[in-house]
């Protein structure tokens, strides 16, 4: 899950969206579930689809838009 282009490993990738090493373990094991804090995190700092992060479906052409429905999710948590 951790952005490996970015030279990241998991500790840092977690520093980064301040969250601990144990937290962001349990969550790439499947047994927690990212917050809405964190997800939003991932999508800013690292121009992730939120719809990717949610559904696991993408845009085509692979470019993140800030749409409609990422919009509303956004505003919902915020």
């Amino acid at each position: 899950m951790y952005p490996k282009r970015n030279n990241l490993n998991q500790s840092k990738f977690a520093k980064s969206l301040g969250i601990s090493q144990g937290n962001l373990s349990e969550i790439e094991m499947g047994n927690n579930n990212p917050s809405a804090e964190t997800l939003i995190s991932i999508r800013t700092q690292y121009n992730v689809n939120l719809n990717w992060l949610l559904t696991g479906v993408d845009l085509n052409d692979g470019n993140t838009y800030e749409d409609s429905y990422g919009k509303k999710l956004i505003e919902v948590f915020l």
